[in-house]
């Protein structure tokens, strides 16, 4: 059986120097089931943008990014919002997504999509 995927938001990516949790790890346990990590290339665009600012969310985001590079974390290349693809991949392949968006959650929740979210400031939970 193929790994499922488990779709990650910018948002999501940005948890570990906020909130000082190992999202991968954290994910690794919750997910019980083989699984792979996918983002947008759009989200790579937006965490290089951010990157290049000065402060914490600009902190986050070159972690984020290193994180990405050291992780198994596969970059799917597309040019739609990062939102809609969230959406869109998530639905399409009966991925896990993970957002702290709220909006975001909704549309997903609408949709039977399984969402991961931070539940409490050191731990991830399904919505």
């Amino acid at each position: 059986m193929p790994p499922r995927d488990v779709v990650l938001d910018t948002n999501f990516l940005l948890l570990p120097f906020q909130f000082r949790i190992n999202i991968i790890k954290e994910l690794d346990y919750l997910i019980e089931k083989s699984h792979r990590y996918v983002i947008s290339s759009k989200t790579m665009d937006e965490l290089k943008k951010l990157g290049r600012t000065v402060g914490k969310n600009g902190m986050a985001a070159r972690l984020a990014l290193k994180m990405i590079g050291a992780s198994r974390i596969d970059v799917v290349k597309n040019d739609m919002p990062v939102d809609d693809w969230v959406v869109r991949y998530a639905k399409a392949n009966n991925a896990i997504a993970c957002t702290n968006d709220r909006l975001l959650r909704k549309r997903l929740m609408e949709l039977n999509v399984k969402v991961v979210t931070l539940k409490s400031r050191s731990k991830l939970g399904f919505a």
